[in-house]
């Protein structure tokens, strides 16, 4: 093993009995390729090896979908319920939800679509204020977290080079980390302005991806029951 590992003689054992005290994070990802170890034995290796979960998936596909009941799920939900990946991209997602955008739309990535569209910025009221920095700095963190990925690492290239949302993006002090508990206006295609509050989860196969639960309600005098629903 040690020379598969390309290690010292006897550090494996030494870090098989526990004996090797805060082993290295190259080491643990190097058992964790020799062993082919699943996302739960590579994060449960961690947490007893290092008293943490990795701050990065071992394969770089990890993360990138999810198993089908969570689209069972977004069916059953009477609200707005969508899921994406790490890097925001959509993987899920119910027919509330596509009701969001113009001619039911929905977009692949919505970090993408809630920063970089002119759609966006009319529907997700007060845009500059409180949408944009909120969901910018997610993604701040989540391109820190992971900078070897391609999609986040294209995204935030994009992101710094838009004139509108570049500034807000790069000197933006905003800690937010999921939108759990978060209320945000917005003017809904359908039904006009009202509040958006959104419920946030982690689906535990998918290491940073994100299930959401938009639960709307309309502004009592700015309802439109008035328009049909899509086809």
């Amino acid at each position: 093993m040690d020379r598969l590992l390309q290690r010292a003689e006897k550090t494996y054992g030494r870090f098989e009995r526990g004996q090797l005290p805060h082993p290295p994070e190259d080491l643990l990802q190097a058992v964790g390729r020799l062993l082919d170890l699943t996302t739960d034995e590579y994060t449960t290796m961690w947490v007893h090896a290092r008293g943490h979960r990795p701050v990065q998936p071992l394969a770089s596909e990890v993360g990138t979908t999810v198993p089908a009941n969570w689209q069972d799920a977004c069916d059953g939900q009477k609200h707005m319920m969508y899921v994406t990946d790490s890097a925001w991209r959509v993987l899920a997602y119910n027919s509330a939800f596509a009701d969001m955008f113009a001619e039911r739309r929905v977009p692949r990535n919505t970090a993408r679509w809630m920063l970089l569209t002119e759609e966006a910025r009319r529907t997700l009221l007060d845009w500059q204020t409180a949408w944009a920095p909120s969901v910018a700095a997610p993604v701040r963190t989540a391109f820190a977290e992971n900078p070897d990925n391609e999609a986040l690492k294209e995204l935030d290239n994009d992101l710094r080079q838009d004139p509108i949302v570049g500034p807000i993006y790069t000197q933006g002090q905003d800690a937010s980390i999921a939108p759990d508990g978060v209320d945000r206006r917005l003017h809904h295609p359908l039904h006009g302005p009202g509040l958006a509050k959104m419920v946030a989860s982690a689906p535990f196969s998918a290491p940073g991806a994100r299930a959401v639960i938009v639960i709307f309600e309309p502004d009592s005098d700015g309802q439109r029951s008035d328009l049909p629903h899509p086809p």
